[in-house]
């Protein structure tokens, strides 16, 4: 158990420290690159917030289970880098890396189970942390945006993610998450048209 915390700080300090791929190809500074630890933070209060909207409806889902996978989701990058899109697209058994490299982490069985369930979607609660991934990456790309930055591409395509993989979902559900998220996609819209003006 003590070994396994002290490995955490190491992947920790590592996911700080790794730029998200993505950004430095469309020019956003080192410096200014949101990290993966950065994205993981951003993730795990999305999935805080769709959890609970959702619980209060009386759908069966585990938050803890939903912040548990949140917080690994990216955890293998600490071995591996965050890899763009371009490469991983490449590879038909991606997943099954991530996941293989996942348990050279070193966590027990549980915490390996959770993220093949989120990896592969196979719980709601792991379809609702992909949600909360590609919703984050969607709302980082629109702040991106309005510092005049060329996200444009990654807003629609994650936008249009969010929305597939939403639909996807029981309908009860599918409507609390729609209801959460209509706001973000109007708050990206304004903000990047008041960006234009000035």
């Amino acid at each position: 158990m003590a070994s396994q915390i002290i490995k955490v700080l190491n992947i920790v300090d590592s996911l700080l420290n790794i730029p998200r791929i993505g950004w430095i190809q469309r020019g956003v500074p080192r410096a200014l690159a949101e990290s993966v630890g950065e994205h993981t933070l951003l993730v795990s209060y999305i999935t805080l917030i769709l959890c609970n909207e959702i619980r209060r409806t009386g759908a069966n889902v585990d938050a803890s289970k939903c912040l548990s996978m949140a917080l690994l989701h990216d955890a293998h990058e600490a071995l591996i880098g965050n890899v763009g899109n371009s490469v991983r697209s490449m590879l038909t058994d991606w997943r099954d890396l991530e996941v293989r490299v996942f348990e050279d982490l070193g966590f027990n069985e549980e915490l390996n189970n959770y993220f093949r369930e989120y990896r592969y979607g196979l719980s709601i609660e792991g379809k609702l942390v992909s949600i909360a991934d590609k919703l984050a990456t969607y709302m980082r790309a629109c702040k991106y945006a309005m510092a005049g930055y060329s996200t444009e591409e990654l807003i629609n395509n994650y936008k249009e993610l969010v929305t597939r993989l939403t639909d996807d979902l029981p309908s009860d559900v599918r409507e609390v998450i729609k209801e959460l998220i209509a706001p973000i996609s109007t708050w990206c819209v304004s903000k990047q048209s008041n960006n234009d003006k000035g």
